[in-house]
């Protein structure tokens, strides 16, 4: 069936400078994997700049970045070894066949090593409305299954979707520009931001009618020190879960007005909305269960 083919890559193998050829049908073709032996969510311990806005080098192994006709334009993160998750804006209008998606990667000016990199194979966007940003979530679909390491490993998917987060302390990453109109960074940047709930978030300068019951907050809204900006669509907002210790999902990257300005939080996508759908669309991606 067409599925095998997909799966082996003979269309796409040959679009992307492969070779046609029989050959033998992989195993994993008919048997896709559902659980790995893995672990998703885990930070790796490095030493860092203290006080700095760089992250360590690979210090959140799950960070994909997207570009369009060699630009970067999104961020992204893998959820199992065939999906990346990723804003609608970043798909939408796009021709996703032409976006290149880049794992493991640390500085993207100047790689010392060979990153991973995939291609497009499908992109499935939720109900995405531009006018208002609601449903800002899309998967993925590589062209070949991503090799988990230590440097490239899944970020957790929420376990338990009626958490609302908020006074959590989240993480958000990206190359993105950190400061207004500012140059994006070479090397992947974090920073800190307190999740505050929707009704405080609809009290902003934000009305109130803009903050929808998919989206979620974070950010300092009375003093505007710190924010997630421009080149980080559809990166990843993490928090730590309690009992482990390991990271997951909480947001996507959607939009927020400027960077870090008083009276306008950061908005991402309230991830534990979209727990189901995300599963339903991803049945041949193999989720690390350890």
């Amino acid at each position: 069936g067409d599925v095998v083919q997909d799966t082996r890559g003979l269309y796409t193998k040959n679009v992307f400078g492969g070779l046609w050829g029989n050959r033998p049908p992989l195993i994993e073709a008919n048997q896709p994997r559902t659980t790995c032996s893995c672990k998703c969510g885990e930070r790796n311990e490095v030493s860092r700049i203290v006080g700095g806005d760089e992250a360590g080098i690979n210090e959140f192994p799950w960070m994909a970045r997207l570009s369009y006709f060699k630009r970067f334009y999104c961020g992204g993160m893998l959820i199992n070894d065939r999906y990346v998750l990723t804003a609608a804006h970043c798909v939408k209008g796009f021709m996703w066949f032409m976006i290149k998606v880049t794992f493991g990667e640390h500085n993207r000016c100047n790689a010392t090593s060979r990153p991973e990199t995939r291609f497009v194979l499908r992109a499935i966007a939720n109900k995405f409305s531009l006018t208002n940003f609601d449903n800002d979530i899309a998967l993925l679909r590589l062209n070949e299954r991503v090799p988990i390491s230590e440097t490239i490993k899944p970020i957790c998917l929420p376990t338990n979707n009626q958490n609302l987060y908020v006074g959590v302390k989240a993480v958000a990453s990206g190359w993105g520009t950190l400061t207004e109109e500012g140059k994006v960074s070479c090397t992947l940047q974090e920073v800190e931001v307190p999740v505050i709930s929707n009704q405080e978030c609809r009290n902003t300068k934000y009305t109130a009618s803009m903050i929808t019951d998919n989206m979620l907050c974070a950010g300092y809204p009375k003093t505007g020190q710190k924010d997630s900006c421009q080149g980080d669509s559809g990166g990843p907002l993490i928090a730590e879960r309690k009992h482990d210790k390991r990271y997951e999902l909480i947001g996507v990257v959607s939009w927020g007005n400027g960077c870090a300005r008083v009276g306008y939080p950061g908005v991402y996508t309230r991830v534990t909305n979209y727990i189901d759908w995300i599963r339903e669309n991803t049945q041949d991606g193999c989720y690390c269960t350890d």
